[in-house]
């Protein structure tokens, strides 16, 4: 560990959290999260108590790994890793919603049977507005440009989703709730989250000292 700090410290951690990803992607697409014979719930149950660990271990890893104390140092935030975190986290929060609509409307944890189903198609349409504006309250807190549009995106996604999928198949009060739910979402988006100031923008707007 002396002579190979960095393997140690940065190199194989990379790889357990990369190779904690692909299981995570590989268990929420194929397993439903069944507990039996105890009854399921969201979050308190073992799949997802799996990932709540993964993420603390990766949440010490990183606190530990940019202590400026330690060399060598961090380096810094790498885009690919963010980027598989990111991913990762999306599918794992879509799949808590879909099996818990599995488990609780029994439909069954099949790709064929959750794309025909209106209550998962408007569920999946809220839960991706609420997601979006979470995101770009985020970054209108941290002036994080990058991830608003990623926000805003994940937004334009929804608008074109509730076009061609969600008016083409859903009747009655499961287009109402849908569509009356992402709306007021976007009214609230556009007044309390605008697009944050560009760094540089940002710098020259502030006072002189």
């Amino acid at each position: 560990m002396r002579d190979h700090t960095a393997a140690y410290r940065i190199g194989a951690p990379t790889l357990i959290v990369i190779a904690m990803a692909l299981w995570s992607l590989h268990v929420n697409w194929a397993h439903a999260g069944g507990s039996d014979p105890l009854p399921y719930m969201p979050v308190l149950n073992a799949l997802d108590l799996g990932h709540i660990l993964a993420v603390l271990a990766i949440a010490a890893w990183l606190l530990r790994a940019r202590d400026p104390e330690l060399q060598p140092a961090f380096p810094g935030r790498p885009g690919t890793l963010v980027a598989i975190a990111g991913v990762t986290a999306f599918v794992w929060l879509n799949a808590i919603l879909l099996r818990t609509i599995h488990h609780w409307a029994n439909i069954p944890y099949r790709l064929d049977a959750m794309a025909d189903s209106l209550l998962v198609q408007a569920a999946l349409s809220l839960f991706w507005t609420v997601l979006a504006f979470g995101l770009m309250i985020f970054a209108r807190v941290r002036a994080n440009r990058a991830a608003w549009m990623v926000g805003a995106t994940l937004m334009t996604i929804v608008v074109v989703k509730l076009f061609l999928v969600d008016l083409s198949q859903m009747s009655g009060i499961e287009r109402i709730v849908s569509f009356i739910g992402v709306g007021v979402l976007m009214l609230l988006m556009g007044y309390f989250v605008p697009l944050p100031p560009r760094q540089d923008a940002a710098l020259a707007q502030e006072p002189s000292r």
